[in-house]
């Protein structure tokens, strides 16, 4: 290997590098703002692992574009996944990888299946929650009462398709 070579992928390492380190920076070099966002990891920050440090960084980032009202939205949410118990957040991240690895398109119709969802009329929206409440609780649960995928399981509970 000639010395321009050498050359080029040493830099190119040492790039690589500093890209790596600059991504997920210690405790003491991140911003105020940063530092007020994650103080509830403070004491572990700098052991964390480099994957976990920039996961929790871009969410940072994330928390600080929020709206007021969007952060009331995701406090929320974040309190009531904290009481949900073990089985019930297994079984949401179960159905949250399912839905990844669903085709594109059919993942775009069950986003439209839920927009149809939202756009409903409360009483309507209200008598769908009511029967996916008491098929959840038979045993079996929704999937052996609505078996099949998320697309057929929407159809069991009578929501409307899309236009």
């Amino acid at each position: 290997m000639n010395i321009r070579m050498r050359a080029l992928l040493a830099t190119a390492l040492l790039l690589t590098c500093g890209v790596a380190f600059a991504a997920a920076p210690k405790w003491s070099e991140l911003t105020p703002a940063q530092q007020g966002v994650l103080e509830s990891v403070r004491d572990r920050w700098d052991t964390l692992p480099e994957a976990r440090r920039e996961t929790l960084l871009r969410g940072a980032q994330r928390w600080q574009e929020m709206t007021p009202e969007a952060r009331e939205v995701a406090r929320g949410r974040l309190e009531r996944w904290r009481k949900l118990d073990a089985q019930q957040r297994a079984q949401i991240l179960e159905r949250r990888e399912e839905f990844r690895k669903m085709p594109a398109d059919q993942r775009v119709r069950v986003r439209q299946r839920y927009e149809q969802l939202r756009a409903l009329p409360p009483d309507e929206r209200r008598r769908i929650r009511q029967r996916f409440q008491q098929l959840r609780n038979q045993p079996g649960g929704i999937e052996k009462a609505c078996p099949g995928s998320i697309e057929q399981r929407l159809d069991c509970l009578g929501v409307p398709r899309s236009r």
